[in-house]
């Protein structure tokens, strides 16, 4: 009963559907005939009257989620330049922390030694280091030079009033310093009541203490300081101290003093006007000389007319 009922609808179905394709196909040709244009077109302008809603819908749904993956991105970045930022911001109040320091140490020690750079009555000017000329050269830089009243020649020490070194050389905006451990020139030295010299050793922070005409042994740890007898530093500066006991050895003493400075954590100098003034120094010895020699002719001449 069922297979009979089936059979007849299938039956139809077929022309059917053979019927409404024919008809379409005339209904087509038509339409081309009426526009003009070819079956192309036609399936071309069929194909995106159905793919323009799918398109709609995808962009609809796609664009939100590109956008947030975009989002995403963006914050990322941002995220890696804030953390940037932070670094930088983080480093230059270090810098301005350091800087505060100096200039708090600076104004400590002008309070405690009574300096001013821009008062040259007090003969002394500070200095910051800022640099070095060779990484093999144990000269260094400072920030003063000739427009601040450094010639070459003045004695250097530094904030504890411990010698440093000399001037070597000087432009308007800076001076070169070398060291008494890097000088080729002795310091003539005071060991207690003993005079001495120190002269600098090759590759080297200690130097070499040196007293030909010795009275007493030497003992570790007793102070240098510079002695009167020098022309390159006022007399009484600390320089160092002496390293080990030193015995009398054919009538004289050698041993090695380690400086109070050391030159890799120096960071302020103060450079001394000494002499105060060169030029009326050196001219009262000229004055002296020639008053000498006039005294001495003058003896000479009441001598023979006697």
């Amino acid at each position: 009963m069922l297979t009979r009922d089936r059979q007849p609808s299938s039956d139809r179905a077929l022309p059917t559907f053979i019927s409404l394709v024919v008809l379409g196909i005339l209904l087509m040709t038509l339409h081309v005939r009426l526009e003009g244009g070819g079956v192309v077109d036609i399936l071309r302008t069929g194909t995106q009257a159905i793919v323009s809603p799918l398109q709609r819908g995808v962009s609809y749904v796609v664009n939100p989620i590109a956008d947030a993956i975009e989002g995403l991105g963006d914050i990322s970045g941002l995220r890696e330049e804030n953390i940037a930022l932070r670094a930088a911001l983080e480093e230059s109040q270090a810098e301005l922390i350091a800087v505060e320091d100096q200039l708090a140490r600076l104004d400590l020690l002008e309070d405690l030694y009574g300096l001013d750079e821009l008062d040259s009555d007090l003969g002394r000017t500070v200095a910051n280091v800022i640099g070095r000329p060779d990484p093999f050269d144990a000269s260094f830089i400072i920030d003063r030079g000739s427009s601040h009243g450094i010639v070459v020649g003045q004695p250097v020490i530094d904030s504890n009033g411990f010698v440093v070194g000399s001037v070597s050389s000087v432009t308007p905006v800076s001076a070169t310093i070398v060291p008494i451990t890097a000088s080729r020139e002795g310091v003539i030295v005071l060991v207690g009541s003993q005079v001495g010299s120190l002269t600098s050793l090759v590759n080297s922070d200690e130097m070499r203490l040196e007293i030909t005409d010795a009275k007493e042994p030497v003992l570790a740890t007793e102070r240098v300081l510079t002695s009167a007898a020098s022309v390159s530093f006022p007399a009484g500066l600390p320089v160092g101290e002496v390293v080990e006991d030193l015995a009398i050895a054919s009538g004289g003493i050698t041993g090695v003093v380690q400086p109070y400075v050391d030159i890799d954590t120096l960071r302020l100098v103060v450079v001394l006007a000494w002499p105060a003034d060169p030029i009326s120094a050196a001219g009262q010895d000229e004055v002296q000389v020639e008053e000498t020699t006039t005294t001495t002719i003058s003896e000479t001449t009441t001598t023979e007319g006697g």
